[in-house]
């Protein structure tokens, strides 16, 4: 598959994520939603009916995609990502009663010893839902967890120079067809 982006685009990008999160305060931020996902690290899968996060860390180069195990082969075909940067949670958790996805996402957090972070959640998102954040909540106690009020979205406003060609190049085609 042609990526959209090379691995630089895609890394610029999240050291300017990761600039914004120092001056808002966070050691990490999950991010839910689809586009800023995408963005962070072209991951391009319709799995969103399921919980699926990236994360990204002060401490990590890369972001960590976090989704439903039999939907982790698009982040490995879509993204840069390193096979221990995708992390797919166990098939029994899809829409079971009492267990959740994030339960394991919290694990995943303690297990990298971010279990006292500084975590910023994206509260607007609308997959980001009501049982996310309880499970959340609840397997990280020890975290401060708060809203990183569209952190991303406003990162994802400034084009870059890789975007501006697509951008045009859209512009163009769109001006072609309406001749």
């Amino acid at each position: 598959m042609i990526k959209p982006f090379d691995k630089s685009e895609y890394a610029c990008r999240v050291r300017e994520t990761k600039q914004r999160m120092e001056q808002a305060g966070f050691d990490l931020i999950i991010c839910q939603d689809p586009a800023n996902m995408a963005w962070l690290t072209g991951y391009d899968g319709w799995s969103f009916y399921v919980p699926q996060v990236v994360l990204v860390h002060q401490a990590e180069d890369d972001p960590i995609w976090f989704g439903r195990a039999q939907d982790a082969k698009a982040a490995h075909y879509t993204t840069d990502l390193t096979d221990a940067n995708i992390v797919g949670f166990s098939e029994e958790l899809v829409q079971h009663q009492v267990r959740h996805p994030f339960d394991e996402l919290s694990d995943l957090i303690k297990h990298r010893g971010w279990a006292k972070a500084k975590i910023g959640v994206e509260f607007d998102a609308h997959y980001y839902t009501a049982r996310c954040h309880n499970h959340l909540l609840r397997g990280l106690p020890n975290a401060e967890i708060s809203d990183c009020h569209e952190l991303v979205n406003w990162a994802r406003l400034v084009k870059s120079k890789a975007e501006l060609v697509y951008m045009r190049q859209a512009g163009e085609i769109c001006t072609e067809a309406m001749r």
